[in-house]
């Protein structure tokens, strides 16, 4: 097993056409105009943020949960992190951020940097890491399954599906939400040397910058389009927040805290491999739902908290049914990157009624650090007993599990612009703090404070923002 994982590039993304949608926001009196190049599927930063966030909750961890209950916004910054590179000239900026080499590399320039006990310094780097893994990985778990089912149901334009998500998660949670900037744009420079992408300091800050702004005007103005959005992607709307429903926001949560436990595995140098399987579909709270594999959500999905090997896949996953026999099934890497870190699992013919069947995953499969599990890793479910013969699965009837993350969702309901009044400042307060010095709980720069998007509604300045997504599977 090597000692260290040699230096990885991603291969060459096909690049997506650059269509531009122009969007009205609120009435003409506005004036705020959104030009967006629509993705071919993903959630929307939103979503990723609230996905990181939910999965932090659920951490048990007490080292790590520690972190993160201390650097909330770094945490949160890595949540949109990556898709702010789809809004720089360089497109490779997002798509680069999104893959486990990315994540990878960022872990070798931590440990370079930093030993434990970790530095308060170290540890908003930790969060950010954790929040950057999180998008990734829920991009997988919400593409594989909610996405690629809605197209199946909703059909029709599906450019500001993304949009829409971040749209529904602000009006119907409610949820209003913008986070404060904390990142270190010099330290992710010198993770994208690494890969190597090489992406200057003002490029990141740039990017970031552009997707907050669009964070911002989701959250201030564009989720009152919510129900036009809703008669677009009925389906979705009503199934985002459902949990038992696959790459739902509740799904990709679970899957991101069992991610969390394998990145610290690997920040402390852990190459063991027993808990690479971080998540599947279908799971304890969310079964199979339909015997048809046609269907996006009739076919297993899994999750691994790591880079695999594609050269160890091969013949490794094996489906047998409850006599042990084994069914046909066509399993694949469900990302086109070199080290792909979820599989689909396809039966050839359709899953038989009341049956338990077992997907392996044999010990001999690699990851990306050549380690291997020291015994197989399984998944065994039972599929449904559809009322009717010949029938399929109903809507499900078992009992929806309790939110994995109450005290973040009791958060960020004030509407922007209802806060409560603060209390009035003491006359001898002292000089405001500079508008462009060091956040001090994060040591992190703080931009210049940007005027309100009613205010900018009102001068009726126009804004772009270039809210371009990677590719969808391969």
């Amino acid at each position: 097993m090597p000692a260290s994982p040699p230096r990885l590039r991603p291969p060459p993304a096909p690049k997506r056409p650059r269509h531009a949608l122009s969007l009205l926001a609120g009435t003409a009196a506005l004036g705020l105009t959104l030009t967006i190049a629509p993705s071919a599927g993903a959630t929307g930063m939103q979503g990723h943020i609230y996905m990181a966030q939910c999965a932090a909750e659920q951490t048990t961890d007490p080292r790590l949960r520690a972190v993160l209950d201390a650097h909330p916004m770094h945490l949160a910054n890595g949540g949109y992190f990556p898709d702010s590179g789809y809004t720089a000239r360089d497109h490779d900026q997002g798509e680069v951020a999104h893959w486990e080499p990315f994540v990878q590399a960022y872990i070798e320039v931590f440990r370079e940097r930093y030993k434990p006990p970790f530095t308060p310094e170290a540890s908003q780097h930790l969060a950010f890491l954790m929040g950057l893994a999180a998008h990734g990985i829920t991009d997988s778990t919400f593409d594989s399954l909610l996405y690629a089912r809605a197209e199946q149901v909703d059909g029709g334009d599906f450019d500001s599906f993304d949009l829409s998500m971040d749209v529904f998660i602000a009006h119907d949670k409610p949820r209003y939400f913008v986070p404060e900037y904390a990142y270190d744009a010099q330290y992710l420079s010198a993770v994208f040397g690494r890969v190597p992408h090489p992406v200057p300091t003002e490029n990141i800050t740039q990017a970031m910058t552009t997707a907050r702004t669009g964070l911002s005007a989701v959250a201030g103005l564009l989720y009152a389009g919510a129900n036009d959005y809703g008669k677009r992607y009925p389906w979705a709307r009503a199934h985002v927040f459902e949990p038992r429903t696959g790459g739902s926001y509740p799904h990709g949560a679970a899957v991101v805290a069992g991610y969390y436990r394998e990145l610290m595995k690997r920040l402390e140098g852990d190459t063991s491999a027993d808990g690479l399987l971080i998540g599947t579909y279908p799971d304890e709270h969310r079964r199979l739902a339909t015997l048809d594999p046609t269907r996006a959500d009739g076919r297993v999905v899994l999750f691994f908290g790591h880079g695999l090997d594609r050269a160890s896949i091969g013949e490794s996953v094996v489906v047998t049914d409850g006599a042990g026999a084994v069914v046909p099934a066509k399993v694949a890497p469900f990302r086109g990157s070199t080290y792909p870190n979820v599989l689909t699992v396809t039966p050839t013919s359709k899953w038989q009624p009341s049956t338990r069947y077992t997907v392996r995953v044999a010990k001999t499969v690699r990851t990306l650090n050549g380690a291997s599990p020291t015994k197989d890793l399984e998944l065994t479910f039972e599929t449904c007993a559809p009322k009717t013969p010949g029938g399929d699965c109903g809507e499900p009837d078992y009992p929806a599990p309790a939110s994995a993350c109450p005290k973040l969702d009791a958060s960020f309901k004030t509407r922007p612009g209802q806060e409560p009044e603060a209390p009035a400042e003491p006359a001898d307060a002292g000089p405001p703090p500079a508008a462009n010095g060091t956040n001090p709980s994060s040591g992190c720069a703080v931009a210049s404070p940007e005027p309100s998007l009613g205010a900018l509604a009102w001068l009726g300045l126009p804004l772009a923002l270039a809210w371009r997504k990677r590719r969808r599977a391969s």
